[in-house]
C-alpha cells in the first residue's frame, strides 16, 4: 500500500489539472512530488516506469492499424494502440455527404453511426479512408500522411478511426471498397417503401388514393415495391405484388431555401446505347433520332486521340495490342489498359458482326463535346423523353422503362395519409422545399408536352472520356472506344464545346 496516497494524488492534481498518467510534463510533476516526500530514486523511477509502460499489441491489431493508417510508420503502431496521443476528429471531405457537419470527433461518429438499422462501411483502398453509411455515401475521412513525419494530430486521428471501429464491432464491415449501386437513391427508395408499408395497416391494407404533392394519379395502391436490376424506374407502387405507378429517382436540391436554382446534381438524364440494335430509335419510331445521333457523333470524329480506318480484328500478343488493317497487324497507337482493358474482348465480338470499322480511339482525360437537344426539333424531343421517363415512352403505358413521375430531393420525401373524417381515403407523396417532380405529360396530362427545363437542367447530347466504355454508330461502321455517350444536364456538361 502506497503511504499518503490521497496526499500525493491532490498535490499531483493541483499541479496539473486532469491527470493523464502517461503525460510526460505529468508524470515529471509526479517524480519531482515523489522525490519531495523523499522517496527513493529506484522505487520513484519504478513507479513512473510501471506507469509509462506499452502493452505490445497482438498481431490482429497490428494489422488492422495498418490498414487504418500506419502502414507507413510502424514505429508508432504501439503508441496509438496504447493511446498515447489525443483523440482528433475527423473531416468530412468535399462533395456530398450524409451529414453536414465538417468535422466529427469520436463521439460524433458513435452518435450518428448507431442511428442506421444497419451496418456502416469503412473502405480503405487508396489514400483515404472513408467511414460511410450503410448506402455508401460518406460520412468522414481521413486522408493518409505520406509524410516521413507525420504530426501527432495525424496519429491523434488515426486514434479515433481505431476507437470507431472497436466501438462499433460487427455494426462495421471493413472493405477495400464498395460495389457500384449504393447510395443517394437506395437510400431514398428504402424511406420511402418504409414509410409507406408503414400507413397501410392504418387503412386495414385497403387500396388507397396515390396523390403526388397533392395532384390525383387516378391510381389506388396498397403495395410498395423494390424494383429489381436496372430499368428507368427505381421504385413502384401498385396492389399486392403488381405495380401501377413507377418511380425514377434523382438525389439532390433542385433549387436552395432562397428559391434560387441550383446546378444539377445528379450526372445524366440516361445513357444511349445504339450499336447495332437501334434498340433505342427503333423504339422511338422516328428515324429523324438515328440521324441526330449519327451527325452528333460523326463530328466527334475529329476530336478523337486517335483513328484507324478499315480495322478488320483485334489481339493481345506479348503484352502489346495489334490492330488489323488491310490484312496487316499493326501495333495500337495506345496501349493504355484503362482503355484496352475491357474493350479488346468487345471490340473481338463486335467485329464479328460488323467485319470492318473505322476505330476511334479517347485517350485524353477531358474529352468532352455535347449539343443541345431542345432545338433539334422531334427527334430531340423524342431523345429527351425517353431518356427522363424510359424508352418506352412512345408507347403511353406505364411500366418499369417508362415512369409515371420523376422525383427529386435531397432529404426524405413528406409521405402523408389523407384522410376523411378520420378515414383513410389516400395517401400524398411530396418533395421538400428544394426538391423537384416531373409527371409523365402522355401518361398524367398535357399530352406529348416537353417539361419545362430551367437552363441548369436543359438536356445535352455529351460524349465524354471514359476509358472501359464505348460506342457504336453508323450500323458498326464507326466505333468509340475510350468514350461514353449520354444525355446530361446543361450543369453536367462542359461549357463551350458545343459541337
Amino acid at each position: 500500500m502506497i503511504p499518503n496516497l490521497q496526499k500525493i494524488l491532490k498535490e499531483w492534481s493541483y499541479r496539473v489539472g486532469v491527470i493523464k498518467p502517461k503525460d510526460k510534463k505529468h508524470l515529471h510533476q509526479l517524480t519531482e512530488i515523489l522525490k519531495e516526500e523523499g522517496w527513493p530514486y529506484t522505487v520513484v523511477n519504478e513507479i513512473v516506469q510501471n506507469l509509462t509502460e506499452q502493452k505490445k499489441p497482438p498481431q490482429p491489431e497490428i494489422d488492422l492499424l495498418k490498414k487504418l493508417g500506419m502502414e507507413k510508420y510502424p514505429d508508432h503502431i504501439q503508441d496509438v494502440y496504447n493511446g498515447m496521443y489525443k483523440s482528433l476528429p475527423l473531416g468530412r471531405g468535399s462533395g456530398e455527404t450524409a451529414f453536414k457537419k465538417s468535422e466529427y470527433n469520436l463521439n460524433d461518429l458513435k452518435l450518428y453511426c448507431t442511428k442506421f438499422n444497419k451496418s456502416v462501411f469503412l473502405t480503405t483502398a487508396g489514400s483515404v479512408k472513408k467511414i460511410r453509411s450503410p448506402y455508401g455515401i460518406r460520412i468522414a475521412q481521413l486522408n493518409v500522411s505520406t509524410s516521413n513525419n507525420p504530426t501527432k494530430a495525424y496519429f491523434g486521428k488515426v486514434y479515433t478511426l481505431y476507437n470507431f471501429v472497436k466501438f462499433m464491432g460487427s455494426k462495421l464491415e471493413i472493405r477495400d471498397k464498395l460495389a457500384p449501386g449504393i447510395g443517394y437513391e437506395k437510400m431514398q427508395v428504402d424511406n420511402m417503401v418504409t414509410k409507406i408499408k408503414s400507413i397501410f395497416p392504418m387503412s386495414d391494407s385497403q387500396p388507397l388514393q396515390l396523390h403526388i404533392d397533392g395532384k390525383d394519379m387516378k391510381v389506388d395502391i396498397n403495395s410498395s415495391i423494390k424494383v429489381p436490376g436496372s430499368p428507368k424506374a427505381d421504385m413502384a407502387l401498385g396492389q399486392g405484388t403488381k405495380g401501377n405507378f413507377w418511380i425514377s429517382y434523382k438525389h439532390g436540391d433542385y433549387i436552395d431555401k432562397s428559391g434560387k436554382e441550383l446546378p444539377a446534381s445528379f450526372q445524366q438524364y440516361g445513357s444511349l446505347k445504339t450499336f447495332f440494335t437501334k434498340k433505342f430509335t427503333n423504339k422511338a419510331k422516328d428515324a429523324g433520332i438515328e440521324k441526330l445521333i449519327n451527325d452528333f457523333l460523326d463530328k466527334c470524329i475529329s476530336k478523337a486521340t486517335h483513328t484507324i480506318k478499315g480495322v478488320t480484328g483485334v489481339k493481345e500478343e506479348n503484352g502489346k495490342i495489334y490492330l488489323e488493317v488491310k490484312k496487316k497487324w499493326i501495333e495500337s497507337p495506345t496501349q493504355n489498359p484503362k482503355i484496352w482493358g475491357k474493350n479488346k474482348t468487345w471490340l473481338v465480338n463486335a467485329l464479328k458482326k460488323t467485319k470492318k470499322t473505322n476505330l476511334h480511339i479517347v485517350d485524353k482525360s477531358g474529352f468532352s463535346y455535347r449539343r443541345a437537344l431542345l432545338n433539334q426539333g422531334t427527334a430531340g424531343k423524342k431523345i429527351v423523353m425517353m431518356s427522363i421517363f424510359g424508352e418506352d415512352y412512345a408507347t403511353g403505358k406505364s411500366s418499369v422503362n417508362n415512369v409515371d413521375c420523376l422525383l427529386q430531393d435531397s432529404a426524405a420525401m413528406d409521405i402523408e395519409m389523407m384522410t376523411n373524417e378520420d378515414i383513410a381515403v389516400g395517401i400524398n407523396i411530396t418533395p421538400g422545399n428544394t426538391g423537384h417532380y416531373m409527371l409523365n405529360p402522355k401518361i398524367h396530362g398535357g399530352g406529348d408536352k416537353l417539361p419545362n427545363f430551367t437552363e441548369q437542367y436543359e438536356p445535352y447530347l455529351v460524349i465524354r472520356f471514359t476509358g472501359e466504355m464505348n460506342i457504336g454508330w453508323n450500323d458498326g461502321k464507326d466505333i468509340f472506344i475510350g468514350a461514353r455517350f449520354l444525355i446530361n444536364p446543361a450543369s453536367q456538361s462542359k461549357k463551350d464545346t458545343d459541337i
